[in-house]
C-alpha cells in the first residue's frame, strides 16, 4: 500500500447510527427487505489499553496468544465505550447500525438523526495489515479519530466528512472475524430466502382466491392480471 486510495480496495461495509437499534432492525428488514438482523446489545471496549510497542495501534501478537480489547478516542484510551451493534449481509456487503449507549461514543451520537430509522455514518473497507494501513494514515498526514481492537478486528475511522461527507472506517480481520462476517452472510442469505418463500406464498394464496372470486362472479379478467 503507497497511498490512501489503496485502503479502499477491499470494500465490505455500509455503517449506519441510529437512536432506536430495534427500530433500525426492523427497518431494514420490513422496509429495506433484508434478511433477519443479528442484533448485539452492550457492546464494550471501554477500560482496555493499545499493547506498548512499535506503532500504538495494537500490534499483533503471537499465535496463541489473547490481544486485549480496546479502544483510543481522540488520541486517548476509552475508559466507558458501550454500543448496540445490528448487522445483516445484502448480498456481499454487510450492513451495520450502531447506536451509541455510553461512554466516549460522540463519533456516532453526534452522526444520529432523532427519530430517522438509520443514517450514513461510515464506509468499511478491509486491509490485510492495520499496522501498514496506519502507516499510510500517517503518512498522509492525517491521524485515526478513533482505532481499537475487539481481540478479532483491528480497525480504526479516518474523518473524512470535510472531503467525503461520512467516516471510512479500515478493518484487519482476525480468522474468527471472517469466519463470523461468513456465517452473517449466511444466515442473511437462508432468512432472505424464507422471506420470498413466504411471499410467493402469499402471493399464490391472493391469486387462488382471486380465481375462485372470478369464477363466482364471472369477472376472468382480475385473475389474467393478478397472474401476469
Amino acid at each position: 500500500m503507497r497511498s490512501l486510495s489503496d485502503l479502499f480496495r477491499n470494500f465490505l461495509q455500509l455503517g449506519y447510527v441510529a437512536d432506536d437499534i430495534d427500530a433500525a432492525a426492523a427497518f431494514l428488514q420490513s422496509s429495506m427487505g433484508t434478511g433477519k438482523c443479528l442484533v448485539s446489545y452492550g457492546s464494550s471496549l471501554g477500560g482496555g489499553r493499545p499493547p506498548a510497542g512499535p506503532g500504538s495501534t495494537g500490534s499483533p501478537v503471537g499465535p496463541g496468544s489473547q490481544r486485549p480489547p480496546f479502544v483510543v478516542v481522540d488520541g486517548k484510551p476509552a475508559d466507558e465505550w458501550m454500543i448496540d451493534v445490528a448487522l445483516v449481509n445484502a448480498g456481499p456487503v454487510n450492513l451495520e447500525v450502531i447506536r451509541p449507549v455510553d461512554g466516549a461514543v460522540d463519533l456516532y451520537r453526534d452522526g444520529v438523526r432523532p427519530g430517522a430509522p438509520v443514517t450514513l455514518h461510515h464506509v468499511g473497507f478491509v486491509v490485510d495489515d492495520f499496522d501498514e494501513a496506519s502507516a499510510i494514515v500517517a503518512a498522509s498526514g492525517r491521524r485515526w479519530k478513533q482505532f481499537g481492537d475487539s481481540g478479532e478486528i483491528r480497525f480504526g475511522y479516518l474523518d473524512m466528512r470535510a472531503e467525503l461527507g461520512h467516516f471510512v472506517e479500515v478493518m484487519e480481520l482476525g480468522q474468527p472475524a471472517a469466519q463470523w462476517m461468513a456465517q452473517i452472510d449466511a444466515a442473511s442469505a437462508v432468512s432472505l430466502a424464507a422471506v420470498r418463500l413466504r411471499d410467493m406464498r402469499l402471493r399464490d394464496m391472493r391469486l387462488r382466491d382471486v380465481i375462485l372470486k372470478s369464477r363466482l362472479t364471472g369477472t376472468p379478467h382480475q385473475a389474467e392480471w393478478l397472474s401476469r
